[in-house]
């Protein structure tokens, strides 16, 4: 019976993985903040405009990106969430996003490393 050797294979497969770009290459490093807001509606509508412009002017001023959101059942509150690359930056840049849409006024930021 003739034995084969899986090490060659296992190592150029494991080669070819390790050298290969991957998806999370794009991902911004950095602490999670988190933006709590009283929305109060179930129609998700203005939450999504608000994250597009938070995303926006986070990228644009190179401080970070939105990571995604979660929503109460009944639409009363909201957790925006958002990857600094410079924590005291980004809050900086968002503030006046979020004293413009009625809803955001009065959100409370947190950081998280």
């Amino acid at each position: 019976m003739r034995r084969v050797s899986l090490i060659p294979i296992v190592v150029s497969l494991s080669f070819s993985l390790s050298t290969t770009r991957s998806w999370a290459d794009n991902v911004v490093k950095g602490s999670q903040v988190e933006i709590v807001v009283n929305y109060g509606n179930r129609d998700l509508t203005r939450l999504h405009d608000l994250e597009d412009e938070l995303d926006a002017a986070a990228k644009a001023a190179e401080a970070g990106q939105l990571d995604g959101d979660e929503v109460a059942l009944d639409g009363s509150r909201a957790s925006i969430y958002m990857t600094a690359r410079h924590v005291a930056l980004l809050v900086k840049t968002v503030g006046p996003i979020l004293k413009a849409h009625e809803f955001s006024r009065d959100a409370h930021i947190i950081q998280s490393d």
